[in-house]
């Protein structure tokens, strides 16, 4: 009887159903409850920038400044616009000083391709609206990434992209205010296409995922390595070399003021003025910052799940037929976190949705092979 319940045919129907609902889902809460937080201001004044510039090339600063807290501020009851303003003295510089809160630009321009496509949206829409809006796009395309990829198996199984989206907290994301949803979007659609042995559609994928957000250069490395493993020499070279370039392009279109000290930006204490911030790199700070973040990391439940989802990817990978590019992809996504953590030992789940949602839809293409008699590679 059991096996009859989980074989069952109308479950393709189902998944369907639940797919549009989780979508109006994500839809309704992005619309009614963005999840808006302190990076809103930091790209609200990216957007806004290009107005503010005058013919000699200067930034009217005082003017970005009001502009940028006059966009935010009508979307914040007055309980969370008081701690967005007055909850720390780097919030309340940044309020109140126009100087303080220009000097952060360099931590948003630097996200430069994430910029021009909310320059673009604000054409039609309200800066805040438009950063949601891009979240949202990100978010819905993912689902549908992961829909798609349970929609070859068979029974209850075409729903198992729904625990994926649910382990992983994707709704969550489905209305932040920071290039993270888009850019994730943009690498599993990458992943997709390798999987479906289209590598100059995946190389464009990631090269698009390295403008919305330069450390994406650290995946597109490892990837082109895969590539190179894989003999596309040519997709390989210029993944690797179009990520270097895209990559230093915005750090210097940015003016970027460097990884060690974004470093001690957030992992020592934030500068009200970044203006000439350039501390000293110190290794024994670095290093206990680093221990710190492992503790706090090996307690987290999102990376207990993470855990899980390997070992399962790997016990479905084990089956001949679900071929190379998948087990090669999988390690690619180990690696490229592991040193993305050595790098920026944050315990934010977001830098890691990229490679969370790239398993799950591993998991999903390796359980195709357990549906089809073993082949080879």
């Amino acid at each position: 009887m059991m096996t009859a319940f989980a074989e069952w045919k109308g479950w393709r129907f189902v998944s369907a159903v639940l797919a549009v609902l989780v979508g109006f889902y994500f839809v309704f809460f992005a619309v009614t409850r963005p999840a808006l937080d302190w990076d809103v201001v930091g790209y609200t004044m990216a957007v806004l920038k290009p107005a503010a510039i005058s013919a000699d090339g200067s930034i009217d600063v005082v003017a970005l400044h009001e502009r940028s807290w006059s966009a935010v501020k009508p979307h914040f009851s007055p309980a969370a616009l008081a701690y967005l303003t007055t909850g720390s003295s780097y919030s309340e510089a940044q309020h109140l000083n126009p100087s303080a809160l220009i000097s952060q630009l360099p931590l948003y321009e630097i996200k430069y391709g994430y910029v021009i496509v909310l320059r673009s949206i604000t054409l039609a829409l309200e800066p805040v609206r438009a950063i949601v809006l891009v979240s949202l796009v990100g978010a819905l395309g993912i689902l549908a990434l992961l829909v798609h990829g349970a929609w070859r198996l068979d029974g209850i199984a075409t729903l198992a992209w729904l625990p994926i989206v649910l382990l992983f907290g994707l709704g969550s994301f489905a209305s932040m205010v920071s290039p993270d949803t888009i850019f994730t979007f943009a690498c599993v659609a990458g992943i997709a296409a390798l999987l479906a042995e289209r590598v100059r559609l995946a190389v464009l994928c990631f090269l698009v995922a390295v403008l919305l957000r330069p450390d994406g250069l650290i995946l597109n490395v490892v990837l082109s390595i895969v590539l190179a493993a894989r003999r596309e020499n040519r997709a390989a070279l210029v993944l690797l070399l179009g990520s270097v370039a895209a990559a230093a392009f915005a750090y210097y279109a940015g003016r970027h003021i460097g990884w060690w000290a974004q470093f001690h930006f957030n992992f020592v204490g934030p500068q009200n003025v970044l203006t000439d911030f350039d501390p000293a790199f110190d290794p024994g700070l670095y290093v206990r910052i680093l221990l710190t973040q492992i503790g706090t990391v090996s307690h987290l439940p999102w990376v207990h799940a993470a855990v899980a989802a390997v070992l399962t990817a790997i016990l479905l990978l084990g089956r001949p037929a679900s071929g190379r590019w998948a087990s090669l992809l999988l390690g690619a996504l180990l690696v490229a976190a592991g040193v993305r953590f050595l790098l920026y030992p944050s315990s934010e789940i977001r830098f890691y949705i990229p490679h969370l949602f790239g398993i799950g839809l591993i998991i999903l293409y390796a359980g195709q092979a357990w549906s089809r008699p073993a082949a080879a590679a």
